[in-house]
């Protein structure tokens, strides 16, 4: 619990500044206290593989994790298909032991986040959770964009076309007129 803390420092001061070099440290010395044991939960075998990716070391466990679909992300998914066909789209994809992400524009380097309620502080879709936080970081840490879209935006069909339209620009290909 203590390295899971301590990246989830790491990864709020990343979105602010390069100031966590003593943290990272600290996350480093637990990881190595850690590295020799065989955890048997899958909430140490994730917090681990994230320490490991976060020091750029090989993961010693290989984590499993659950993968759940939602409707909206599905949904997304299918528009953005549908507007940019030759677009590749990967779902579900766990990168670099991580957690999945729910989809994955491989040849962009883009991770496409759909983030539900339970993502954020109180539910509100203002502020993220520190897991959250952590995931991010260390996919922009791996060196994939990231796009995080609250499904509160996938409610209404104008502003997922806005979504889609943002991606379009992203992958180089010129939005359509409204």
């Amino acid at each position: 619990m203590s390295l899971w803390g301590v990246m989830v420092c790491c990864a709020r001061l990343s979105l602010a500044s390069n100031a966590n070099k003593n943290l990272e440290k600290h996350m480093h010395d637990l990881f190595t206290r850690l590295d020799n044991t065989s955890p048997d939960n899958k909430e140490s075998q994730s917090i681990i593989a994230m320490a490991a990716s976060w020091l750029g070391r090989a993961c010693p466990v290989v984590p499993h994790y659950q993968t759940i679909i939602s409707k909206l992300q599905s949904d997304f998914r299918d528009q953005l298909q549908s507007c940019i066909p030759s677009l590749r789209i990967e779902e579900e994809k766990s990168l670099n032991s991580l957690p999945p992400v729910d989809l994955l524009l491989p040849d962009h380097n883009i991770v496409i986040e759909i983030q539900g309620p339970s993502h954020y502080v109180s539910n509100d879709f203002n502020n993220r959770n520190g897991s959250t936080l952590l995931k991010i970081a260390l996919l922009q840490k791996s060196g994939f964009e990231v796009i995080e879209i609250p499904v509160n935006q996938l409610w209404n069909k104008d502003v997922m076309k806005r979504c889609v339209d943002q991606i379009k620009i992203r992958v180089s290909i010129p939005p359509t007129g409204s």
